[in-house]
């Protein structure tokens, strides 16, 4: 079975930004995806341009490795319902990754704690060809800076909602100060 590039369901998407590299929809150089739930995967399609390339049909490296990056954020703030910060990142690039190819950016969470979260990613072609893959630690924010963090993200009526019960609980706390 190979691995699509959207959902076979309905998705589940994750909220985007106006600004972000990866996610936002306003930035005429970023790669403006949708990030969507599948399963215990974050996942997104990589649509690279020519402007995201290092030479004729080849995705530069630090693209790459920020579509790694961002994809693993989510799976790590999903995990624990707090946005969360690249510690560090291990990207391996196993084949050069083409700008004409449909591919995805698959995340999932391998370990997790409140303080810590660890998560893998892969980019992979429609046939499961692996084109880079990635390591990363990620730490949480704390509750004021996701909530701030969440106000500016961009929700439709479809996307997931993270940080509801985080916001709930900060509410809940703060009315009975």
């Amino acid at each position: 079975m190979t691995d699509a590039i959207v959902p076979n369901e309905s998705p589940r998407f994750l909220p985007n930004s106006k600004s972000c590299f990866v996610c936002g929809e306003e930035n005429p150089a970023g790669l403006q995806t949708r990030f969507f739930v599948d399963g215990n995967y974050v996942k997104m399609p990589l649509n690279a341009q020519d402007h995201h390339c290092g030479y004729a049909n080849t995705v530069h490296g630090g693209v790459v490795a920020a579509a790694l990056d961002e994809c693993m954020g989510w799976a790590a703030s999903r995990a624990i319902q707090r946005m969360c910060v690249t510690a560090d990142l291990t990207v391996r690039y196993l084949h050069r990754v083409p700008a004409d190819v449909a591919l995805t950016v698959r995340a999932e969470v391998t370990k997790s704690h409140k303080r810590m979260v660890q998560a893998t990613a892969v980019i992979i072609d429609a046939a499961g060809k692996e084109y880079a893959r990635a390591e990363g630690r990620f730490l949480p924010l704390s509750v004021e800076e996701t909530l701030e963090v969440d106000d500016a993200l961009l929700y439709r009526g479809d996307e997931e909602r993270i940080f509801d019960t985080l916001r709930a609980e900060y509410n809940g706390a703060a009315n009975q100060s």
